[in-house]
């Protein structure tokens, strides 16, 4: 049987006939995700969790030529991310494998992998707009992202190794989205979404993303990011790290998604992820069914998941460095230093570019979304804009995480106390 186009039939017969994962004989039953909140979106890939009636339980992942949200013969898409999916799993597993789900199966010639099953754990996204905290989060995140940092760039890998990684995974398909996505504001999806979704957009979300957009000075910041989001080449990068790709209880957290890793600079991964944080703690002046003090207890909560992951990271990465380093770069301090001053100066400038851009644009966000109030909506969203003008534009003036946190915290204040809330 050709299994080359998957369904949820297709699913079951898939993993019985080609795997020993279950016992012959089993009654499988299969259900595709993407359909509630608690599965995640579901927009690009075909994912099926098939279980047994004891409760064993496996995900199949299979990539298809298209956007699984726009259906086929309207955005193409490389089924070879699938594969590239798989290698950075192996790779990633090596260096991290308390935070990647375990590989069971791989079938390059049908594009689909099967892994363990994470259900055991929450999306990020959906637990932290709703009041869920994460106490164990930075300690994690910020010891993920520097590892898989450090141990892919030349800092500790042969020279040669290091360069066939970068021409392994090399898609340039892939990386030309988000190039586009974070620093451009029109994007490869612009035509297919007018194609697809009849709403117009909110006019108040509009007028204040075209106020942010219109302005030269943050289009040229927008340029120069972009610049070394395209050009640095430092390591291999997740690409599309954020808390959907996060899954999370207490003290153990898997990340998903990983078909977007390609070269690029220690910074892009973090500044990704602690940009979706910004619009979490900006959303949180407004989730009118919280009390004051609840809301800003929350808020301060979510400051310190972006300071403390950035902190570990530092601590982490410099650990890495002590121990692994090569000689050539271990003998000089300093050149680490520069390092690090890079990576807080950049991620701030990519936490800025990966808020006006999510925000910014007209796609649905979860984030918002759950803010009952179309008012505090709209003014959320444009609280996010202008603390993300704020962190591109004073980018090179951050030192510290604790800079990072301060300006994010200023800008709220300055936004709420403009429009009479402070």
């Amino acid at each position: 049987m050709s299994y080359r186009d998957l369904d949820s039939d297709k699913a079951k017969e898939y993993v019985l006939e080609r795997t020993n994962l279950f016992v012959p004989g089993d009654v499988l039953s299969v259900r595709e995700l993407g359909r509630n909140e608690a599965d995640g979106d579901g927009y690009v890939n075909h994912i099926y969790r098939v279980w047994n009636d004891a409760g064993d339980s496996v995900i199949v992942k299979q990539a298809k030529p298209f956007l699984k949200m726009l259906g086929e013969g309207v955005f193409p898409m490389p089924v070879e991310r699938n594969s590239s999916e798989v290698d950075i799993i192996k790779i990633r597993s090596a260096i991290v494998p308390q935070y990647i789900p375990k590989l069971l199966y791989a079938d390059r010639d049908n594009n689909l992998f099967i892994s363990e099953d994470c259900g055991r754990l929450g999306i990020m996204r959906f637990g932290i707009s709703k009041g869920r905290r994460y106490p164990g989060f930075p300690r994690m995140m910020g010891e993920f992202i520097a590892k898989c940092n450090f141990y892919t760039s030349e800092i500790y890998m042969d020279q040669r190794v290091h360069k066939e990684l970068g021409r392994k995974f090399t898609s340039p398909f892939m990386s030309l989205i988000m190039e586009d996505i974070l620093f451009l504001r029109k994007t490869l999806l612009d035509d297919v979404y007018r194609g697809v979704k009849s709403a117009a957009p909110d006019v108040v979300h509009k007028l204040a993303s075209d106020s942010f957009w219109g302005r030269r000075e943050v289009r040229i910041e927008l340029m120069r990011l972009r610049d070394i989001y395209m050009k640095k080449q430092e390591c291999l990068v997740h690409g599309d790290l954020h808390t959907s790709n996060t899954m999370i209880e207490g003290d153990e957290m898997k990340i998903i998604d990983m078909e977007y890793t390609h070269m690029g600079p220690f910074s892009s991964d973090s500044g990704y992820l602690l940009g979706n944080l910004v619009y979490t703690y900006d959303t949180w002046f407004y989730h009118d069914e919280w009390t004051e003090g609840k809301r800003k207890s929350f808020r301060d909560e979510v400051l310190r998941y972006i300071r403390d992951t950035l902190s570990e990271y530092l601590r982490v990465f410099t650990e890495c460095w002590k121990l692994d380093a090569k000689d050539m770069f271990r003998e000089y301090p300093e050149y680490l230093a520069d390092v690090l001053s890079a990576y807080l100066k950049e991620v701030c400038g990519f936490m800025g570019s990966q808020a006006c851009s999510r925000v910014g644009g007209f796609s649905e966000t979860y984030d918002f979304d759950v803010v009952r109030d179309p008012k505090g909506r709209n003014r959320a969203r444009a609280m996010v804009m202008a603390t993300a003008y704020n962190m591109i534009m004073r980018r090179n003036e951050m030192t510290s995480p604790e800079d990072i946190v301060d300006l994010i915290s200023e800008s709220a204040d300055i936004f709420r106390r403009k429009i009479g809330e402070a």
